[in-house]
Formats: C-alpha cells, structure tokens, sequence
C-alpha cells in the first residue's frame, strides 16, 4: 500500500543512475532532455522484451542490484497502453563466495609475498598476508599505491625492456631488490604472470615474490671464498714455479761444479801424479841400464811395464772426466776422439758426421752434448749388444741437432722403469735433465731388436736458453 499510487522512478530506481542513462541516451539519440521513465522502457515494443540491470534503493537505503524484464502490453488498436515488468534481485552464488574465501584464505596462508597490480598504472589492488609479513606493511596501507616506488624497487634491466617482454611473453621471472618498511633492504625471486579479462584484454599482473637474501648473502660467500681459493692456488702455484726454477738453477749450478770438480781433478792426476809417476818411470828406467843382474833386471822391466799402465789408466781415466780438448778445440774434434775410442774399446763400425759448428755453442752446450754422447754410448756398450754406431752432429734451425744410432737389440720405453727395469731409467732421465738445463729437449726411439735413436737438440742462441728455462 505504500508504494500504490507513486512514481515508479521515486519509489525504487537510484534516480543519479536514471538521470545519467538518460542522458547518455539522449546524447546517443542527439536529442534534448529525455524524460527518465522513457530511458526505463526505451526499445521495449509489443512483442519484444528488454532486459536490463538496474540499481534499486531498498527503503533503508540500501542499493540492491536487479535484473529487470520490461514487456510493452497494447490495446485493440495496436498501441501501447500499459507495461509489464519483472524485477529479480542480483543474488551472488553463496557456493562461490565460500570458494572465493577459501581461496583468499589459502593465498594468505603462503609464505611468499603475493599481490596483484594494476596493469596501466601498477598501482597495489591485492595484498596477501604473506606480502605483509615480508614488507611490513598492511594491505590497507599497500592497497592503492604505486609499487616501484612503494617498494624503491632495483630492477636488473630497465623497466621498460621488462615490461616488453612481459606483454610480450605474459610472464616474467628475474631477481629484483625491495626495501621494506623498516629500510632492510631484500633481494626477492620474482615471478609475473599476465592476467586477462572476460575479454582477453590485459588488465593486471599477479605477482609472487620469494625473499632470497639470506641464499644470496650465502653466495656471496661462497664465491668470496671460491676467489680466495683460487687466489691462494695462484699463489701456491707461483711459489710451486719459482721453486722450480730455483731447482733448475741449482741443478745447473752442481753440473756447473761438478764440471768444475772434474777439470780439477783431471789436472791433478795429469799434472803431478802423472808427472811424478813419469819420473819414476825414469828413474826405474835409468837404473834398469846401471844394474847388470838378471833378476834385477827382470823386476825393473816388470815395474816399467806396470808404470806404463798406471800411466795409461791415469791418461784415460783424465780424459774421462774432462778431455782438454774439449776446451782447447771445441765439440766436434773432441766428440771424434771419444767416439772413435770408444769404438776401438767395443769393436763397433762407427760413422761419426759433423757439420762445421760456427761460431762455437756456448759451454754448457758443448759440455751437455758431450756428456750426452758419453752417457749414449756407455748404455750402448753395457745393454745394446750392438755392432754399428752413429754418431751425427748437424746445425739447422738454429740450434744444433745431435743423433746417436745404434743396431743394437733395443728396448720398449713404456717398460723402462717397471718390472725387472725398475730403476735402470736413472740415465736416460739424467740425459733428459740435462739436456733440459742446457735449453734443449731430447726424443729417444726404440723398439726390442731394432735399435735405438737419441736425438737432442740444442739452442745456438744463448738467449735462448733463458727463454727455456723461463
């Protein structure tokens, strides 16, 4: 009864709603003022319903949102004479608020931060407990406001390439730095994933961010001390290389002494042993011719004899060590003395070939390759069984190539050192270690009965050398 005989309009539609959609009627139409009921029933002809949602106004104020269905009713002649409508109150699925809820409640129930923004603006519109924990701030006071700047965020890139790929790809993952309410500053997982409308336009950004401070701060760590690691290794490794050059130069230095030893000695047992042997030698030799006895002259024969051996061992036993010629002519004269005397020692056939080496190597080659060559073939007179030799002296590429060749019954160089050879490679090693210190570098060949072939090359520049041992 209260409402029988009113205005439909005053009695339940939101007039600030009519009035605007009249007036945008109106403005649709190009027409003037549009009276409000006509918006209400505007289109709806006999014969066709319209449907249209409306906002009523409860008599306590309260809006209530309606589906309203208006039917034009006519009289004999055709015209309209009156209207049908029906009014069904807008009510949400209680089913789907409850899963709504649920929802809401899980999200808040996460441990990360996750919020949802305006697309356009990038302006807060949600904000789960878990982005309240991690920042600090409520999602009342988050609700509304400008992220980046809310949160002072650091991006990796610039904005705009981020937000180009995102549109681009509809999600976006990379490490971005927060500032939280109290100043702490975080590095955060970010993950965006582009959110559509019931039209598939763009409209907001979900957003899920995974607080990983404390896992960068641990690799941080972890790589400041891969860093120091690899620092204390460089540095190891630089002493481990300076002592080894320091061993290199002792190493030479004993050789160098040694050779030095060596020269000594060979002048001593040259000089006054043998000298004072010769003496004896003339003495015995003297009074072998005074002494007329047979006996005595028998024993004073024996001792000459034994004198000339000593005599002969000493004179051999100095060239071992040191040969003066080698000092006094250079390699090639020497190495043809030697080697052909060893060859007249072993009974071998022996082709010894030089180049004319000019100007001189320096003396640690000259001594290494004589060395070499003694060593050579002091191996080959114990182990080769061999009956040729060849010795071969040549200068190219500026350095000087030594080869020795011999027929002998060879070895297997894999199973020197193992086995029964266990510890019969010290003097291949040591030719190694010695034509290394002088600079050059050594091959060795051989295979069971087919010989054996040392090649060592050595630098004519003495420049070189350094540059080796460096």
């Amino acid at each position: 009864m209260e409402v029988v005989g009113t205005h439909l309009l005053a009695a339940f539609h939101d007039a600030l709603e009519v009035r605007q959609r009249a007036a945008a009627h109106a403005s649709e139409l190009g027409a003037g003022e549009i009276d409000e009921f006509r918006v209400i029933v505007a289109n709806t002809v006999p014969g066709r319903t319209t449907k249209r949602d409306w906002t009523y106004v409860h008599r306590t104020g309260r809006q209530v949102p309606i589906h309203l269905s208006v039917s034009a009713v006519a009289d004999a002649a055709g015209q309209i004479s009156g209207y049908v409508m029906v009014l069904q109150e807008i009510r949400r699925d209680v089913r789907s608020d409850k899963v709504l809820q649920q929802q809401a409640q899980l999200l808040d129930l996460a441990n990360d931060a996750i919020l949802i923004r305006d697309l356009e603006r990038d302006t807060i519109s949600y904000w789960n407990n878990g982005a309240a924990r991690l920042y600090g701030w409520t999602s009342g006071e988050a609700h509304g406001a400008y992220i980046h700047e809310f949160l002072k965020t650091v991006f990796p890139q610039p904005l705009a390439e981020i937000r180009k790929t995102f549109l681009a790809t509809g999600h976006w993952t990379g490490e971005l730095l927060h500032t939280t309410r109290d100043g702490s500053k975080i590095t955060v997982s970010s993950r965006w994933t582009l959110l559509k409308n019931s039209t598939g336009v763009p409209s907001g950004s979900l957003e899920l961010n995974t607080d990983i401070t404390q896992q960068k701060l641990v690799q941080e760590a972890l790589k400041a001390a891969h860093e120091e690691l690899e620092l204390r290794v460089k540095e190891r490794t630089t002493d481990l290389s300076d002592a080894n050059k320091r061993l290199q130069i002792l190493s030479q230095r004993l050789m160098e002494v040694q050779e030095l030893e060596r020269r000594a000695i060979a002048r001593d047992l040259h000089d006054e042993i043998g000298q004072a042997l010769t003496a004896i030698k003339l003495n015995l030799r003297e009074f072998g011719e005074t002494v007329t006895a047979e006996g005595m002259e028998k024993q004073v024969s024996d001792s000459l004899l034994i004198l000339d051996q000593v005599l002969r061992h000493i004179r051999n036993l100095s060239l071992d060590l040191r040969p003066s010629m080698l000092d006094e002519l250079g390699l090639v004269p020497a190495l043809r003395w030697y080697v052909g005397r060893q060859a007249e020692r072993a009974g071998w056939a022996i082709a010894f070939i030089a180049d004319e080496i000019m100007p001189r190597p320096s003396p640690e080659v000259e001594i290494s390759c004589f060395r070499l060559t003694q060593e050579a073939l002091t191996n080959v007179a114990r182990h080769a069984n061999a009956t040729a030799v060849e010795v071969r002296l040549e200068i190219g590429r500026g350095q000087l190539n030594l080869f020795i060749r011999d027929n002998g019954i060879g070895f297997d160089p894999a199973l020197i050192g193992t086995g029964d050879r266990a510890g019969t490679s010290v003097g291949l090693s040591g030719m190694g270690e010695r034509v290394r210190l002088a600079g050059g570098y050594i091959t060795i060949h051989s295979a069971p009965a087919d010989g054996t072939e040392i090649h060592a090359a050595f630098p004519l520049d003495p420049k070189s050398v350094e540059t080796k041992h460096e």
